[in-house]
């Protein structure tokens, strides 16, 4: 049996407004709010609808998505504001980049990654005082303490102890430079929409200040999606200078930030019942064995010894780091 679709009366009454309009849901996995395609003849929208009227949660979003815009920056346009539940979007289509990447040629590929970072250079330069949160250093031990609930308690490794492994976890969040970028915060491959020649960003609405390379490190550390060779097009300015402090911060980020999804995996595979999570862990593995190497920290062994087991044990025929 399935389950009957209760919609809010705003949305209702536009429907009634416009006879033969179709309504399709549109799969989200792990947002709290429900999207529906609104179809009238040759013409679509989006309909992004929230659990509840959540009136900051509107609010909100149309204000970061005007921030994007101004910038030059592709998201969705608004339609109409129904209330404090519904928002009314322009519908882009749904060729996620996770998709497009792979059916796409060499040089095809190459032009998806200039446009994401000319995407990421025009987000650092939005000025740090438009956003109104941060991802302190608090944050992320949140984060990281996340991370051991739920994903270390369910990928246990005998020998590791849990305070010794959350006292490292800390420790890395306390090496990474504060927050001073404005950053989309989820700047991956499955927020990220192909558009004709160009790329849209979705899910904008929880931008914040985040350290220096958060949104870089999303993308080329991704954990849906593996650059492989080209990941290096995404930072030549480090690689080309050698900057080893910049280097290291870029490593210390993208390990937090790779811990963390493990965490956000755990919690949807077993709290949602999301089990399709489950294939974007060993990647996240790699990735995070690969900081872990460059970095070649001793104050990391717990961190070190942890992955290695884990990632061995899902999948044994693991060879060398591959996020080099």
């Amino acid at each position: 049996m399935t389950n009957k679709i209760i919609l809010p009366d705003t949305l209702l009454r536009v429907l009634r407004k416009k006879p033969g309009t179709s309504l399709r849901k549109i799969h989200a996995e792990a947002s709290r709010r429900s999207f529906y395609r609104l179809c009238s003849g040759r013409s679509t929208l989006v309909a992004m609808v929230y659990p509840e009227p959540m009136p900051a949660e509107v609010e909100r979003f149309c204000a970061v998505q005007k921030i994007y815009h101004d910038r030059g920056l592709r998201v969705p346009r608004i339609d109409q504001v129904l209330g404090d539940q519904v928002v009314l979007q322009e519908d882009l289509g749904d060729l996620l980049l996770q998709r497009a990447w792979r059916s796409a040629g060499s040089e095809r590929r190459r032009r998806l990654l200039t446009g994401c970072l000319e995407i990421l250079e025009r987000l650092a330069a939005v000025p740090p005082t438009l956003a109104v949160t941060r991802l302190d250093g608090a944050r992320q031990k949140w984060e990281m303490d996340f991370f051991i609930r739920h994903f270390f308690s369910r990928f246990t490794v005998r020998s590791i102890r849990p305070d010794l492994l959350r006292a490292e976890l800390h420790r890395l969040v306390d090496r990474i430079a504060a927050e001073n970028t404005f950053a989309h915060r989820d700047f991956h491959s499955r927020n990220l929409l192909v558009v004709k020649n160009e790329i849209a960003i979705v899910d904008f609405q929880d931008s914040l200040l985040a350290p220096r390379y958060y949104d870089l490190v999303s993308l080329a550390f991704d954990s849906y999606l593996d650059l492989g060779a080209l990941r290096g097009r995404l930072f030549p300015n480090l690689t080309a200078s050698g900057d080893d402090l910049n280097l290291g911060q870029l490593r210390l980020t993208a390990l937090q930030r790779n811990i963390k999804a493990l965490g956000t995996f755990a919690y949807q595979m077993v709290a949602n019942n999301h089990p399709a999570y489950a294939r974007y862990i060993p990647r996240t593995l790699r990735h995070i064995r690969g900081h872990l190497a460059v970095l070649a920290d001793p104050k990391f062994d717990t961190l070190v010894k942890y992955f290695n087991s884990v990632l061995n044990e899902i999948n044994p025929k693991s060879q060398a780091p591959n996020s080099k």
